[in-house]
């Protein structure tokens, strides 16, 4: 940190010195959990892999399989990777994604930063200071990190190519009017030339920019309407003049969730819009429903909200310092709130404010290091930079906490891999299996070949009904089930508050001794047992 604040305060740009420092400064927050550990983080990872290799194998999508099948973008690509390098298992593809994904980041997230301000010391700060904030962890081996990646490269090249009014302001009185109340906000803004290319590599890049749309709404759900309240306000505002790619963006998402996804969206309207407007129920899905847990999951709870609070707050009086210099600050500002206009959509199983704060973060770090850099592109000094040093200390801490607390059942170990593998070698295609918590690492292969079943969410649950061996007696009431408890399903339940305290180890002391429970295998990673059913006692 010291060394990038002290090459931000010399006197000339040196870019290649910057981009290593802040490279250094990725492997750091995202190497060292795939150094320490090895293996993928989270048991999405697993999922991903499973469902890339069920497309790589068969050939084919069965949406009515998964979900993820109706968002295939992310999945097929994968599959065409593993299918072009004959690499079937990916788990090294999944254990260093995180610095894959943040190094891909890194040139889009510059040129957007060099779009909202034309300081470069603003432009890289901004980077810089979006590793030390993006706490989320989205970037792993998954759709949304995909979709972001494509979600920053659009941005960064509508703003660079086409920017300025998409009609003339001065023949119309509505756009008249909106260029005046423009002006008012953001005296500081300019009316745009336009860049002098050829009419036909204008035409490429608008074709380009389509297939970014096209793209992204293909490989996640939530993203692609992320994106449309930022372009509509861009377009709104003067900063944007592609008006029938932001129809595209309006239309498309919409198009797929009606036709493309029909097989999903049938059967979860009320899910998909029944929360339209309950901004009470998505603040208790987003906010207070996870407040709670352990004593140790409450202090990594309480650091996202105020790191979250920490970058608003910062973000808002950059807004106004900006305002008062006559600095443009009106495109970083819509950028980092509209996506805000999602909140009274729907809360997107709890994880929406997650997604909101990563989506306005790139924007909203321009903001927050904005008082700490002078109006032009002269050296910062020293009091800007012990500033800048200080900011970029309390983020680091923060992060390391936000993003990492949960460590304990976020990552997995090698004996809870040596359980999965087990069951597989054991279990018959076909077979019911059965975790007791959602947080196994399994589905990294044989997706669609075993019917998957789970017990108890991955959320707080402190009035949850405890766990009953007649439950898994009657899932595997025809021909039998396996049920895999492991030690990161104990972990969890315990820390988020998933059903009464120590339920899962009295679950397993009470069922363990029941006719017809088998032990099958155990190690300190977790157990196994063979539940007898009907068709296939003794």
């Amino acid at each position: 940190m010291a060394g990038f604040v002290a090459t931000l305060g010399l006197r000339k740009a040196r870019p290649a010195l910057l981009t290593l420092q802040v490279l250094v400064l990725v492997v750091i927050l995202q190497g060292a959990d795939p150094i320490i550990h090895g293996l993928p983080r989270l048991e999405a990872s697993y999922r991903h892999m499973g469902i890339a290799d069920y497309i790589a194998q068969t050939g084919h999508l069965d949406p009515r399989l998964d979900a993820y099948f109706n968002w295939p973008g992310f999945f097929s690509t994968l599959a065409m990777l593993s299918g072009s390098t004959g690499v079937r298992d990916l788990s090294n593809v999944a254990t260093w994604a995180p610095i894959g994904v943040n190094m891909l980041l890194l040139a889009p997230l510059l040129a957007l930063a060099s779009r909202i301000t034309s300081n470069w010391r603003h432009a890289w700060a901004s980077v810089w200071m979006f590793y030390l904030a993006s706490w989320v962890g989205q970037d792993y081996l998954s759709p949304q990190a995909c979709a972001f990646l494509l979600m920053v490269i659009l941005l960064a090249c509508l703003l660079t190519v086409f920017g300025g009014w998409a009609w003339p302001v001065t023949k119309r009185r509505l756009t008249a009017r909106l260029s005046r109340i423009v002006m008012v906000l953001d005296p500081a803004v300019r009316p745009q030339r336009r860049m002098g290319l050829p009419r036909s590599d204008v035409a490429v890049l608008e074709i380009g920019c389509a297939l970014f749309v096209v793209a992204m709404t293909a490989a996640h759900q939530l993203t692609p309407f992320a994106v449309i309240p930022v372009l509509v306000a861009l377009l709104l505002t003067g900063r944007l003049r592609l008006k029938m790619l932001t129809l595209l963006a309006v239309v498309f998402p919409l198009v797929w969730l009606a036709i493309v996804a029909a097989p999903y969206t049938v059967g979860h309207i009320n899910s998909l819009i029944g929360s339209f407007g309950a901004i009470g129920q998505t603040t208790t899905k987003a906010v207070t429903g996870r407040i709670a847990g352990s004593e140790g999951h409450l202090i990594v709870v309480n650091t996202r909200l105020a790191e979250t609070a920490l970058v608003v707050i910062l973000g808002a009086i950059g807004a106004a310092v900006a305002r008062g210099r006559r600095v443009s600050w009106l495109t970083a500002a819509l950028g980092a709130g509209m996506p805000v206009v999602l909140y009274v959509v729907q809360p997107y199983g709890g994880e929406l404010l997650l997604r909101l704060y990563m989506y306005g973060l790139p924007f909203a770090a321009s903001l927050m290091v904005l008082p700490l850099m002078r109006k032009n592109s002269s050296p910062i000094g020293l009091m800007r930079s012990l500033g800048l040093l200080l900011l970029s200390s309390v983020l680091a801490v923060t992060t390391i906490v936000s993003r990492y607390g949960n460590d304990l059942v976020e990552n997995f170990t090698p004996d809870e891999i040596s359980v999965v593998n087990e069951l597989y070698s054991v279990a018959p295609a076909g077979s019911v299996l059965v975790e007791a918590v959602h947080n196994t690492p399994w589905r990294s292969h044989e997706y669609a070949n075993y019917q998957y079943e789970t017990l108890l969410s991955a959320t707080a649950q402190p009035t949850a009904a405890r766990l009953s061996c007649g439950t898994v007696d009657w899932l595997g009431r025809a021909n039998g089930a396996y049920l895999i408890v492991t030690k990161s399903q104990v972990d969890e339940a315990d820390m988020l508050g998933i059903g009464p305290e120590g339920d899962v180890n009295s679950f397993l002391d009470s069922c363990s001794t029941k006719p017809g429970w088998t032990l099958v295998y155990q190690n300190s990673g977790g157990v196994i047992y063979h539940i007898q059913g009907a068709g296939n006692a003794k």
